[in-house]
């Protein structure tokens, strides 16, 4: 019994070390990126998407709230990123408390 409870805290560490470590990787490239000239080109066609996709980035959640990159598409991203992490956090703290033992 002791050894799966360890095994299972070894592997849940590893999931965290390397979801916290794609975040940092992805906001180094966000970081390296954001103001430069390798900023992505949102394609501002009239298709639907789009429009909704320029809607989003334009709102001020990502022009003033929120404000780490001068680009919102990276903020939106950051974002959402964010908000995943605190949502698998959250699932795993109940399953822990909850978990049989």
């Amino acid at each position: 019994m002791i050894g799966t409870e360890k095994t299972h805290n070894i592997n849940l560490a590893k999931h965290w070390i390397i979801t916290l470590g794609i975040f940092l990787i992805v906001q180094l490239i966000f970081i390296a990126v954001d103001g430069t000239f390798l900023e992505p080109n949102i394609n501002d066609s009239d298709k639907l998407f789009a429009r909704i996709g320029r809607w989003i980035l334009d709102s001020k959640l990502f022009t003033e709230w929120i404000t780490p990159y001068s680009f919102p598409f990276f903020n939106m991203v950051m974002t959402i990123h964010v908000i995943a992490i605190l949502i698998a956090t959250v699932l795993h703290i109940i399953s822990s408390i909850f978990s049989k033992k």
